[in-house]
C-alpha cells in the first residue's frame, strides 16, 4: 500500500530482529538545526553516504508536474536522486523526515516529508489498507507564460 500524496508506502517484512531507524519528532524541528541526510545518491557503487545541512525552512510546499507537496521540511544538506526514501536525521541519529524532492534547478535546496506526518499516513495504511486524503478535484498551479498565452489570461 501506498501513500501517494506523501510518497510514502508501506511494505511488510516477516523476517525479525533487523536493525531500524528510531523516529524522533518533526514537530521539534527548528530552523537553523543541524541535520544529516543519509542516502545512496545515483545509486554509487560503496553504499550509503551522509551529507549534513541545517533546516533551512518548515511547512514549505512545492509543485511538481503532476502535485503540489504541502507541509515539507527544507534543507540544504544535499539530497540528489537517490536520497529519496532515506532519513533526514536528527543530532541523535533520529529520522526526523524523510527525503523526498529537491529543485532540479536550484542548489543546496532539498525537502523531505516530516517524519509525524509519514508515521500518520502509514499508521492509517496499516489500519485501514489505504489513506484517505479529501480531495475536490481542484489543484493550484503557479501560472506559467505559456498556460497564460494558452488561456488568453493577461
Amino acid at each position: 500500500m501506498e501513500c501517494a500524496a506523501h510518497d510514502i508506502a508501506v511494505v511488510k517484512v516477516d523476517k525479525k530482529g533487523l536493525a531500524y531507524a528510531e523516529f524522533g519528532d518533526s514537530d521539534k524541528l527548528r530552523i537553523g538545526q543541524r541535520v544529516y541526510a543519509i542516502g545512496n545518491p545515483f545509486g554509487l557503487a560503496g553504499g550509503p553516504t551522509i551529507t549534513s545541512g541545517v533546516v533551512s525552512a518548515l511547512n514549505r510546499t512545492i509543485e511538481s508536474k503532476n502535485e503540489l507537496l504541502e507541509n515539507l521540511v527544507q534543507t540544504d544538506a544535499a539530497i540528489n536522486p537517490g536520497n529519496s526514501g532515506g532519513p533526514l536525521a536528527d543530532i541523535h541519529g533520529r529520522a526526523a523526515a524523510i527525503n523526498t524532492a529537491i529543485i532540479p534547478f536550484a542548489h543546496g535546496i532539498g525537502f523531505a516529508i516530516p517524519i509525524n506526518s509519514a508515521k500518520r499516513c502509514t499508521n492509517e495504511i496499516i489500519a485501514t489498507g489505504t489513506h484517505a486524503r479529501p480531495w475536490i478535484g481542484i489543484m493550484g498551479l503557479s501560472l506559467s507564460k505559456e498556460l497564460s498565452n494558452y488561456y488568453g489570461i493577461p
